[in-house]
């Protein structure tokens, strides 16, 4: 089996001068023809350039998603910018890690894996006979691949602030992956038609105005309620969504193709700022545990947090492009509505949010707006990037606030929103990294440390966690008792004539 090695390039679009790195010491090198081909190089180059440069022909490259997380993204998270050999080893260590906790779990050749490390756990991990059900039903078919949408967003030239600059605040990975792979997930067997007593169901809110029809809420209600023991796929019509969320939301935004399929679960997350109308559907039943998944430790590690996160992708992925899978319809779905939430609090702030999900918020940012942003991500408990905490942070504005995810009780209850909550309000990088913030200290220093402590034995590395986490977050800042009132002051009184 080959090794791993890392190669930069100061140029990705003409890979010349740049720096490898695979053990030892950084090493210089004029271009891809200077990679020794007894080891698998993971390179910055992103993958059309990848692509269009022919390097695909050669096995001994991969692009910069092999990882799945673009190394590149990785590089600006950890605010490695600037030095390309720094740049290199840390990656290389960061990735190694995952290589082995993902090596430890499956048998995986990174020689076999072409596109990338997710691909390859794919086919392992989704059964062929979720997909296999609906082959026999185009309609089915086509809905599930609808439902799919991998991410949602709105921002055009118009609404991108000028100057601007485009940041992603990440969703700590290992406790985002634990969260999807606790999910029960459709079984796939047996799907029936979904119809409705009225024809169409018509729900929702948005501009002032409502849906106005009780038989259409009861009903969709009626739905909502078993949610958590079938899985339901809608055929639905957009009809009109709340200027409010218009800037950062819009169904099927960010799709090639037009969209009116979604799971129930978006639906109910649509109808609090759009009016929907509903046609039919179909419908399986869920199963009534989780996947069997492993073990998720060890939060504070950026290694095994990018494991787990392949892992829970490669759960939410299909096996082809032909060949939809319901689990990805379902996750995906789950995923952008809890990160659909956090964009909400971008948004409220006046922020320009490009896209959410697969992990993350993308939001254009001007110099001047850093210090908020940040301060808006780490009361969602998202991580900022590391390069824009520079300056330290207020205390009672980095306090996580759990109420900015709850929202309407039944669709909460029914994806759990409250396990979500939990994973993040106890995940030790989270903490690290606000601590880190408050002080006007990047979290880089003790994110090594921390990546360090994997290399020791079971007793020495508890111990030097303690004392990492007695000299770091010992002063971490704790939520009031309400955290819900982002407007503060009294509620006015109403006025009646």
């Amino acid at each position: 089996m080959r090794d791993l090695g890392i190669a930069f390039f100061a140029d990705t679009k003409s890979p010349k001068d740049g720096f490898v790195f695979r053990g030892g010491e950084p090493s210089p090198v004029a271009g891809v023809h200077e990679l020794s081909t007894d080891c698998i190089w993971v390179t910055n180059i992103r993958p059309y350039d990848f692509i269009q440069g022919g390097f695909g022909q050669l096995r001994h490259l991969r692009s910069s998603n092999f990882f799945r997380t673009d190394v590149g993204f990785l590089v600006r998270e950890f605010g490695l910018e600037g030095d390309l050999a720094e740049a290199a080893i840390y990656i290389y260590q960061v990735l190694k890690h995952a290589l082995d906790v993902i090596q430890d779990r499956h048998t995986i050749n990174i020689e076999d894996c072409g596109i990338g490390i997710r691909q390859e756990l794919t086919a392992q991990l989704v059964p062929d006979f979720i997909n296999e059900s609906l082959l026999f039903d185009p309609v089915l078919h086509e809905g599930v691949r609808q439902a799919i949408q991998y991410n949602q967003g709105r921002a055009n030239s118009a609404n991108i602030p000028r100057g601007s600059k485009t940041f992603s605040f990440t969703a700590p990975r290992s406790a985002l992956a634990s969260y999807l792979s606790s999910l029960p997930l459709p079984t796939s067997k047996e799907w029936s038609t979904v119809s409705f007593n009225n024809g169409v169901l018509r729900i929702g809110k948005a501009n002032g105005r409502s849906a106005q029809d009780p038989d259409s809420d009861s009903s969709f209600n009626k739905m909502l309620a078993i949610a958590t023991s079938k899985q339901f796929v809608l055929d639905i019509d957009v009809r009109e969504i709340d200027r409010r969320y218009s800037g950062h939301k819009s169904f099927s935004v960010g799709d090639r193709t037009s969209r009116h399929w979604a799971c129930l679960e978006e639906v109910a997350e649509m109808s609090n700022y759009a009016i929907i109308d509903i046609r039919g559907g179909f419908a399986c039943e869920r199963a009534t545990e989780a996947q069997p998944s492993p073990d998720m430790p060890d939060e504070f590690s950026i290694g095994r947090g990018i494991a787990n996160e392949i892992y829970s992708l490669a759960i939410a992925s299909n096996k082809s492009a032909n060949a939809p899978s319901p689990w990805a319809a379902y996750l995906r779905a789950i995923e952008r509505i809890i990160l659909g939430r956090a964009a909400d609090a971008f948004a409220a702030k006046g922020f320009c949010v490009g896209s959410f999900g697969t992990g993350r918020v993308n939001v254009f940012l001007r110099s001047s707006e850093y210090k908020a942003a940040c301060e808006i991500s780490l009361s969602l408990g998202l991580m900022p990037p590391y390069s824009l905490l520079a300056e330290p942070l207020s205390a009672s504005k980095v306090v996580f606030r759990p109420k900015l995810y709850y929202r309407e009780s039944l669709l909460d209850e029914s994806i759990y929103v409250t396990s979500f909550v939990e994973k993040l309000e106890s995940d030790w990088l989270r903490m690290f990294v606000t601590s880190s913030a408050v002080r006007g200290v990047s979290p880089a220093g003790v994110q090594r440390e921390l990546d360090a402590l994997l290399e020791l034995p079971e007793d020495r590395r508890l111990k030097l966690f303690e004392r990492l986490a007695s000299e770091h977050i010992q002063d971490l800042p704790q939520a009031s008792e309400d955290d819900s009132d982002e407007r503060g002051g009294p509620e006015p009184d109403n006025l009646v004539f």
